[in-house]
């Protein structure tokens, strides 16, 4: 822990009133003294002179509780070295008090509402929400309490980390060694603070791709008992969701994995956690395919073979966690990320599948409960279910409807204004890292926050508001892209179009302090924008050329990228080097090593690059946090090709087939789309909004919100001037978005000066080439050609659906050279 000059500090992110009020004293010799600061006779003493106020939950209350409680103690102890003792009802000493505790479980919480101590009419019945309140006098000789009260267990939970929050604790302090400053007193005074319910009911993650970090971690460092996931380190997973206000977990199912229900306890951990259990999209009623399936004793994994077979093997599943909380996926895919086996028709499969769901729910109204739209059911149109369900698939209206993204972040389809009004609503399965084609991203963590904002905004305006699931591979080094999904998740009208720049400088702020947050927020802005249109692990697709000194430029950036990096490192104190290491060094130094090895002309310092690599994941293994997270990083994840030690003649395949920079003077114009000469709203419910830190270059920009209809006026336009007559091509650079729903488009008309406008579809199928080239270059291009007269033009740029976001766009005069990014932009 660190030592530093106190400063007024808000409960979490706005505790109204609710404020931590604290001084210095400077000593002429030693360490900073924290003393107090209490400025009315209401404020609570929380730590004063070394003494804690106990944390008073009933005995009654769910587990979730007091393990909250024990959190919560144990924050205020590494704050202060001063940690709180955790008691029950009734033994109650003759000082302040925090009081944890759910309306309904707690007869604490119902005493103090009973005698009209606690007003809990804000939070009543409402979902997963808190109430935090200072009460004078709650008992006779307790001069004050500091209540938490929650509308459900999760509630009580939510409010207690918060708390914590607001006292320097990051949700990171265990999974990525983020040390709270240190002080010996915390007071806080008067008011009152109510949050929730959740913008997102259901807010979870998905354990996948876990063979290269998180299960080798696991079964040789910090559970070796189990040799695998098993409840130990669901419980640490479980309190990290906790942190982040989530409450949904799907769990590791790869071959290298056990099932999550072979350890007996992995269940019952969640329980205590009040974690919600789910299972992926191709693991149908909590069951582990992979982990559970014999052929060899349960026969052939098909449902038109061996149906009986299949419906017990669900049951038994359902008859074993019935009872806990959980979240049902329905349908049947392959065994593991399959297509569903079936021979026949389009129709009879869609028929097969809707007897499945039948089939389904029924064994769900016997163990889980008669009534099913009290039971959370999901079903999943991921890859080749969603054609099914586009073919006429009937699911029941109480089922949640969760839509995939494409798996590099562009949600595939959202609901159509009636699939809106389902019941059972609808969600997203999102993910920050994948397996598969074109190219894996299980490395690094590159996804900005200003996509993952652009479009889980999308998502949920047009009404997936039910359930968010991130896939996040290994958790690390996903952390940063976690922690922004779960706030938007907990409160969507918290950012806004600058969300990037303004989530990273409160995150860094809050991670480790203000004095360099500014700083941080900084590099980690240029860490995303640099890697955001070629992934690290994409390298040997990228196009990248020596036109117009795009690789020197690029390199250049990570150079200066890293020097920056480096000179934060050096002066932060040695308590927040390992956090600062995890969380921004390796990412960053990473990943310029990896553009050096793909990009460079120099063998010798391609060759560096790579070792340098080695060296810095060995690190990150061996040595960071004293060994803590031996095993949790590798650099070479399914050992893709560009993972390996570079080849002779250095660099990518498009630099060698363009070995010198074209220096010659453009015959184009580059603009970023984001700055326009004139921005036309049409005078629709629209506007213009500029993207910070989305696209290839710089800013983009999108008429929001995509609930309502594009103004048919609504354009961008760009003034440029031709030197001389003759042919011009615009080539107009999107964010690769899909259209919102079934039955639309993506499409946008470009026109010059008066000519006609010529019509442009964005919208490309899934795995088609159009749609593979679009993801590693993270921009979908349209083409329109004109015939031009010597002189000044004006291009129009006209939206003719919802959802496109604009990134650049480039008059070619004749002249443009290739390139992977496009040509810099004026």
């Amino acid at each position: 822990m660190r030592e530093d000059p106190i400063h007024k500090q808000r409960l979490g992110l706005a505790l109204g009133m609710l404020l931590i009020a604290m001084s210095i004293a400077m000593a002429s010799a030693g360490p900073i003294a924290v003393k107090s600061a209490i400025n009315a006779p209401s404020d609570f003493p929380l730590v004063v002179n070394g003494r804690a106020a106990a944390i008073m939950v009933d005995k009654a209350d769910a587990d979730v509780v007091r393990i909250a409680a024990d959190m919560l103690a144990g924050d205020v102890g590494r704050v202060t070295g001063a940690k709180p003792t955790v008691q029950t009802a009734p033994a109650i000493p003759h000082a302040p008090v925090v009081i944890l505790g759910t309306v309904g479980r707690s007869a604490l919480i119902t005493d103090l509402a009973r005698r009209g101590k606690l007003d809990l009419r804000s939070i009543a019945g409402k979902w997963e929400s808190f109430v935090i309140q200072v009460v004078p006098t709650p008992y006779p000789g307790i001069p004050s309490a500091l209540v938490i009260a929650g509308s459900d267990r999760r509630g009580t939970a939510y409010g207690a980390v918060t708390l914590s929050e607001a006292i320097g604790v990051s949700p990171w302090e265990w999974w990525a060694d983020v040390a709270p400053s240190r002080h010996s007193d915390i007071v806080l005074s008067s008011g009152t603070l109510t949050e929730g319910p959740p913008s997102v009911k259901y807010r979870g993650i998905f354990l996948n791709d876990e063979d290269w970090g998180l299960e080798p971690w696991a079964a040789k460092t910090f559970e070796p008992e189990a040799g695998n996931i098993g409840p130990k380190t669901y419980a640490k997973i479980c309190e990290l969701l906790l942190r982040l206000k989530a409450n949904t977990l799907w769990p590791a199912m790869h071959p290298c994995t056990k099932a999550f229900n072979s350890f007996p306890g992995n269940k019952l951990v969640a329980d205590r956690y009040a974690i919600v259990m789910g299972s992926s999209h191709c693991e149908p009623l909590l069951r582990n395919n992979v982990g559970e399936w014999d052929p060899k004793v349960r026969g052939d994994w098909n449902y038109q073979t061996n149906r009986d077979g299949v419906l017990k093997y669900w049951e038994d599943r359902l008859k074993e966690n019935g009872p806990f909380e959980n979240i049902y996926t329905l349908g049947m895919r392959g065994i593991h990320d399959g297509a569903i086996p079936f021979k026949g028709t389009q129709a009879q499969k869609v028929s097969l599948m809707e007897q499945i769901l039948t089939d389904q729910r029924q064994l769900l109204a016997k163990y889980a409960g008669p009534n099913l739209e009290q039971t959370p059911q999901i079903f999943v149109p991921y890859k080749e279910v969603l054609p099914l369900y586009e073919a006429g698939l009937k699911v029941p209206d109480d089922v949640t409807l969760v839509w995939p993204d494409d798996n590099y972040g562009y949600i595939r389809r959202l609901s159509t204004p009636a699939e809106q009004k389902r019941k059972g609503g609808s969600g997203v399965y999102y993910h920050v890292s994948y397996w598969g084609a074109p190219e894996d991203y299980l490395w690094l963590c590159t996804t900005p926050p200003a996509l993952i904002w652009e479009e889980m905004r999308k998502a949920y305006d047009n009404g997936a508001r039910t359930i968010w699931i991130l896939n996040v591979g290994d958790i690390k080094p996903a952390e940063i892209d976690m922690e922004f999904f779960f706030r938007l998740a907990w409160n969507v009208d918290g950012w806004k179009e600058n969300a990037q720049p303004a989530f990273l400088q409160e995150w860094a702020g809050h991670t480790f302090g203000p004095e360099h947050a500014s700083e941080i927020a900084a590099v980690l802005d240029e860490y995303y924008r640099l890697n955001y249109p070629a992934k690290p692990e994409h390298l040997l697709q990228a196009k990248f050329t020596a036109n117009y000194d795009e690789i020197g430029r690029r390199l250049e950036r990570f150079r200066v990228l890293v020097a920056k990096t480096n000179a934060l490192f050096d002066k932060l104190p040695a308590g927040q080097r390992d956090a600062f290491y995890e969380l921004v060094v390796y990412p960053i130094r990473a990943s310029a090593l990896m553009n050096e090895k793909q990009l460079s002309a120099d063998p010798a310092q391609a060759r560096k690059a790579y070792d340098q690599i080695q060296a810095e994941t060995a690190y990150f293994n061996q040595k960071v946090a004293g060994g803590k997270w031996r095993g949790i990083m590798s650099a070479a994840p399914r050992n893709r090709p560009v993972y390996q030690p570079p080849r002779a003649k250095a660099g990518s395949s498009t630099a060698e087939s363009t070995p010198s920079p074209q220096t010659a003077e453009p015959g184009f114009d580059a603009f970023l789309a984001g700055h326009p000469t004139r921005a036309i709203e049409g005078g629709g419910a629209t506007a213009w909004k500029t993207i910070t830190s989305l696209g290839c270059d710089g800013d983009a920009i999108a008429l929001l919100p995509t609930t309502e209809a594009v103004p048919p006026g609504a354009a961008l336009e760009y003034d440029f001037t031709m030197s001389g007559s003759g042919a011009a091509k615009v080539l107009v650079y999107a964010i690769p978005t899909h259209a919102l729903h079934e039955g639309m488009k993506l499409r946008y008309a470009a026109s010059i000066d008066d000519q006609p406008p010529q019509v442009v579809d964005l919208d490309t199928a899934e795995f088609s080439p159009a749609w593979s080239a679009n993801v590693l270059r993270a921009a979908a291009i349209g083409t329109t050609q004109y015939k031009l007269q010597r002189g000044p033009h004006t291009l129009h740029i006209h939206p003719l659906d919802p959802g496109l976001v604009f990134d650049k766009v480039v008059v070619d005069l004749g002249g443009l050279l290739p390139t992977h990014l496009g040509p810099p932009a004026r």
